[in-house]
């Protein structure tokens, strides 16, 4: 698969690219990154390298994994992705920078990730479900994924890993079919 770039209302969705090397890095010195990503601690430029090229090469090319590099007013301002895509479905992530969290950046950015993801034109994907995990506690990324009107399903035990341990994940999917509006999900604020 062709990288794709998108645009939505304020920011560039791009494929990353080693101009991003130190903005990544930087980025993912946050304790916040840190404690809710799966990613090395220390984190270094050589693993921002290897997050770039596999994030702009062996992903897209295989088909597997698109991720983008979110741009807002010109700066680097997180990570959005679809990984796992097989069978017509695929699981979405995302982080955000530091500076760009509380104004809707990744609420934006994941919403243009999902319309291309059940777009079934081309370039879309064609997607019917996509599916969010979290680990348990990660309320700022459930209330995006809320945002976005994924359905809540339910806790998948020891179902991730986070610095060597186990941990719980909160588990919700979204249907091609779904309204994509704001949901309140049972037991969160």
């Amino acid at each position: 698969m062709e990288p794709i770039t998108l645009s939505a209302p304020g920011l560039v969705l791009r494929p990353p690219g080693p101009h991003d090397l130190g903005a990544v890095t930087a980025a993912c010195q946050d304790p916040e990154i840190q404690r809710w990503i799966p990613l090395p601690v220390p984190y270094a430029e050589a693993d921002a390298a290897d997050f770039v090229l596999g994030a702009s090469e062996t992903g897209w090319l295989a088909g597997t994994t698109c991720t983008w590099a979110i741009e807002r007013e010109g700066r680097f301002a997180g990570v959005v992705s679809l990984d796992a895509i097989r069978d017509g479905s695929a699981s979405i992530g995302y982080w955000v920078a530091a500076h760009a969290r509380g104004r809707g950046t990744m609420t934006t950015a994941a919403g243009a990730v999902l319309d291309l993801a059940f777009d079934a034109a081309g370039p879309g994907l064609g997607l019917r479900r996509v599916e969010w995990r979290a680990a348990v506690g990660n309320a700022a990324s459930a209330a995006v994924a809320q945002h976005l009107g994924f359905r809540y399903e339910g806790t998948a035990r020891s179902s991730g890993v986070l610095r060597g341990r186990r941990t719980d994940e909160w588990v919700a999917g979204l249907l091609d079919t779904d309204a994509r509006r704001r949901l309140r999900w049972p037991g969160f604020g």
